[in-house]
């Protein structure tokens, strides 16, 4: 099967690119896939190319491709969940939650963010009891603001009752202006470049805030209840992104850094293989489980089960195998169908 990824953008900051089209391109070709990807020109692919999978930057390109080929079986990558095409046959999604949002496509697989270039670093040993406690976050700044309030809380709590606490931040937009979720204690702020797996390994934890509490903007939902229809003032008011995913969480596992982890479904897929449950909500769960690792004897236990579980079932040549198999599943379905049709017209 011969595979053409085609993108209108060759910038690798772009993780959409970086992961799903760089990096997954050079794990199909190190599997023995016939894999390529071509950039700019629809021209350029391939014209015996089997599958021919658009990144995120050139889906809505896929209707003009389609008129020139009406056999290749078409992928799309991270497509808009409002986005819908008829020519895609298959779509390939990070987590859970963008799997859910995109329902009116049929086949929809998912293949985890895992970053490429971190897949065989060594893991950090927590083997010393510091003074300080330095958490960790890198990501889009605009996830910092879901600090506010629960995990500022807890972290100013910490810092003030249990020990001093250092946050070290990365991302691509270090002269953001942070205010709302600021914590008071001091904050390090690092931009993405070669140093990210040194400041990530000087981390003794991991926070991946992706939900807001939407009582934080409209307090009153809360007075909305029902003993009838099942409606507490207890329930969870969560607000998170259909293309919430995991994949903040799995750089700090492939470092060896434990997560607290917050409500997201994706949060839960290595807590379960684990057995380890490091969640939280409220300030008081947020500040619990800054508590629960403030032992670095029981940090290094969590470090070395997240990361050989990390590495067991998230292994990239593993993922690529069974996104293939699916791929070739709806190869051999469309055949089919294609040959049905030819046959329908004959007749």
């Amino acid at each position: 099967m011969k595979i053409v990824f085609y993108s209108d953008t060759e910038n690798l900051n772009t993780g959409s690119y970086r992961i799903w089209v760089h990096d997954l391109n050079t794990t199909l070709v190190e599997t023995g896939i016939d894999s390529k990807v071509v950039h700019y020109n629809l021209e350029l692919i391939d014209k015996d190319a089997d599958v021919v999978i658009f990144c995120k930057s050139a889906y809505k390109r896929i209707q003009e491709f389609k008129k020139t080929s009406s056999r290749t079986v078409i992928g799309a990558i991270n497509v808009s969940c409002d986005y819908y095409d008829p020519n895609i046959d298959f779509v390939i999604a990070g987590s859970p939650e963008e799997y859910a949002s995109l329902s009116r496509y049929k086949n929809v697989f998912i293949y985890p963010l895992i970053e490429k270039k971190f897949e065989n670093i060594k893991r950090k040993e927590h083997t010393l009891d510091r003074d300080v406690l330095t958490i960790g976050f890198h990501g889009h700044y605009p996830h910092l603001f879901k600090f506010e309030p629960f995990l500022k809380n807890a972290i100013e709590g910490y810092d003030k009752n249990i020990k001093k606490v250092e946050l070290n931040i990365i991302t691509g937009n270090p002269g953001f202006e942070w205010k709302t979720g600021r914590p008071d204690v001091k904050i390090n702020i690092f931009n993405y470049d070669e140093n990210f797996s040194e400041v990530i390994s000087s981390c003794d934890v991991g926070v991946v805030p992706n939900v807001s509490d939407i009582r934080m903007s409209f307090p009153k939902i809360q007075e909305i209840k029902s003993i009838e229809f099942g409606l507490y003032d207890t329930d969870y008011y969560l607000r998170l992104k259909n293309k919430t995913n995991a994949g903040r969480a799995y750089v700090f596992y492939q470092h060896g850094i434990p997560v607290i982890h917050d409500l997201s479904p994706s949060s839960f897929e290595l807590m379960k293989i684990t057995g380890y449950n490091i969640c939280a909500h409220d300030s008081n769960g947020w500040y619990r489980e800054l508590c629960n690792l403030t032992d670095y004897k029981k940090r290094e236990e969590i470090s070395k089960a997240y990361y050989a579980a990390f590495d067991k079932y998230y292994n990239l040549k593993d993922c690529s195998k069974k996104l293939i198999n699916s791929i070739e599943n709806v190869k051999y379905l469309k055949s089919l169908l294609v040959r049905k049709r030819g046959k329908n017209v004959q007749d």
